[in-house]
């Protein structure tokens, strides 16, 4: 961890487009990849062809299963929904810890679905089950992304919002890659530094996008929803390519 804190190195200029190239870890971690945000956004916008609903299907079972998660955490650390403003101390730490780790394979599902649409793989919205087999590497990048993040913000703010950029990447990389959890997290954060500042914006835009689609009284969703769910697997794409055993790092 000696270099976490290391300076964001990244070029704003120059994006082409590489929506056609598949990407891999050696050439991720040399900074062999571009982020053409506007060729990615069209790319993800012409994939939506006969793919919503899979994507809807998968944001339906993914709240579903996350509402009966939260319910079931809810009653092991007795925890209100009625009241919410009761809830506090360690119960509701413990409560959100919970969650998280047991959500984390249903993340990791709903970001897969839009990475094998990128790679025009075959996959259904029920991809947000499929894989719980790794639920402890994921838990343990989860929680870990939680707390470097909070820390980092602590530190001054930028170092949390670096990380919080960095490891955006982690969950795919356990569940495609089949890395360990920490292996993931500093692989994301490696690759992501060498275009940080495009990454960052690529992000931004993303939050954006999901935020007009939801005061387009909600219904700009309907499209936005897919389109930046593939977008992200897009960025994978060209990142770290297609899925492979555990390369030696």
């Amino acid at each position: 961890m000696t270099d976490i804190y290391n300076a964001p190195q990244a070029e704003l200029a120059g994006n082409q487009s590489t929506s056609g190239d598949m990407g891999s870890i050696p050439k991720a971690l040399a900074g062999d990849y571009q982020v053409a945000i506007g060729d990615t956004l069209s790319e993800a916008w012409a994939k939506t062809k006969g793919n919503k609903g899979t994507v809807w299907l998968g944001v339906l079972l993914y709240f579903v299963a996350y509402i009966g998660i939260s319910l079931v955490a809810g009653l092991l650390t007795g925890q209100s929904f009625t009241d919410p403003d009761a809830n506090q101390g360690v119960g509701a730490i413990l409560s959100n810890v919970i969650i998280a780790a047991a959500s984390a394979p249903l993340a990791a599902g709903m970001m897969m679905i839009g990475v094998k649409i990128a790679r025009e793989e075959e996959v259904s919205g029920t991809e947000v089950f499929a894989h719980f087999d790794k639920v402890l590497p994921l838990a343990v990048a989860i929680v870990l992304t939680y707390l470097l993040v909070a820390l980092g913000f602590v530190l001054l703010i930028l170092p949390g919002i670096y990380l919080m950029i960095g490891y955006a990447l982690s969950l795919p990389l356990i569940v495609d890659k089949n890395l360990g959890p920490w292996q993931a997290l500093e692989t994301s954060r490696k690759a992501v530094t060498k275009h940080w500042f495009a990454v960052f914006g690529f992000m931004i835009v993303i939050g954006l996008l999901y935020l007009a689609g939801f005061l387009a009284l909600i219904i700009g969703l309907i499209w936005a929803v897919p389109t930046l769910s593939i977008a992200y697997g897009i960025l994978y794409r060209n990142m770290f390519g297609g899925h492979e055993a555990n390369p030696e790092m």
